[in-house]
């Protein structure tokens, strides 16, 4: 039986290629591409025509990389933010299902928090899943943040923030280099979206932190050389992170894209990105921040295999 788990987001379209046989779940190829659903403007609730476009475009090169993988016998994709936020988000449902004949599944944002811990406990070493510490994980969307605690073993707290970093770039439209009143502005606004996360932070003191796939792909590729993309989940030292959001909150687009592994899909977001996790690191202060290259395809993909291996 083989599965791909679409993970169609405000920014990239995820894509996830697997076998499964009693012995397991097997990935058989991943792939991701810029979709810009969220381009023209989300500030107005709605998806734009160009979007459309770039949405069906980006869609065309899924499905062509996972024929060329052999096919699936099934295809489930998932919708998050921008879909489900926009007014006119079952147009694009009902596109996908005439052009591609795909039945999209628009998913709330408690649900996409649950897949992206299902996904990120598969990454995690036994020192991060032992009880012993919370855990704070965070996802940074296109259109939407993710926040769960964990003890390690089952979710304490979820919630979803519609403070994406493609929603916050329109928002804080700004020049380049990003200026610090800027900064100022962007966290003083984040951190009153983020009331409930920081009462929850009170209660529950997670001492370890998890920034899962998208950004934190990024700032992994960054920070270290060729020879990690095959680690499922790896350590940032807090240093080492903080030197890398210095050299980028002082950069241009320009600068950027000359940055050695730079993702072209990140370089308009990646500094309000790092500034919104220095914010959230500041917050936490955690003994150990990690890694994780799992998130909500691989969570969707694991729920599947159990419901498969039970029927």
């Amino acid at each position: 039986m083989r599965i791909a788990v679409l993970d169609l987001g405000t920014n990239v379209f995820n894509m996830l290629l697997a076998s499964f046989s009693k012995e397991g779940c097997s990935y058989i190829d991943e792939f991701k591409c810029a979709a810009k659903l969220g381009g023209g403007g989300l500030a107005s609730g709605l998806i734009a025509e160009e979007a459309f476009g770039t949405a069906c475009a980006a869609m065309e090169r899924i499905m062509a990389r996972i024929e060329e993988c052999g096919g699936a016998d099934v295809i489930i994709p998932y919708a998050t933010s921008a879909v489900r936020d926009a007014r006119n988000g079952n147009r694009f449902v009902e596109i996908m299902r005439e052009r591609f004949g795909l039945d999209v599944r628009v998913i709330p944002g408690e649900r996409e928090a649950e897949f992206i811990f299902k996904g990120i406990m598969q990454s995690l070493p036994a020192e991060a899943k032992s009880g012993k510490e919370n855990v704070l994980m965070l996802d940074i969307g296109g259109g939407s943040n993710e926040f769960i605690i964990t003890d390690g073993k089952e979710i304490l707290w979820k919630e979803s923030f519609p403070i994406g970093m493609a929603r916050m770039r329109e928002k804080f439209n700004y020049t380049e280099p990003i200026g610090a009143d800027v900064v100022v502005e962007f966290e003083n606004y984040c951190n009153s979206v983020l009331e409930s996360l920081w009462r929850q932070v009170e209660i529950y003191r997670p001492r370890l932190f998890v920034g899962s796939s998208g950004s934190f792909d990024t700032f992994k590729d960054l920070m270290f050389g060729p020879g990690v993309e095959a680690m499922p989940c790896r350590v940032l030292p807090s240093d080492q992170l903080l030197d890398l959001h210095k050299r980028l909150v002082a950069s241009t687009a320009q600068e950027r894209l000359a940055m050695p592994r730079m993702s072209p899909i990140r370089v308009d977001y990646i500094v309000l990105a790092s500034v919104f996790t220095q914010m959230v690191i500041r917050r936490i202060n955690p003994d150990v921040i990690y890694q994780s290259a799992y998130s909500l395809k691989e969570g969707a993909m694991a729920e599947h295999y159990q419901v498969w291996l039970n029927s």
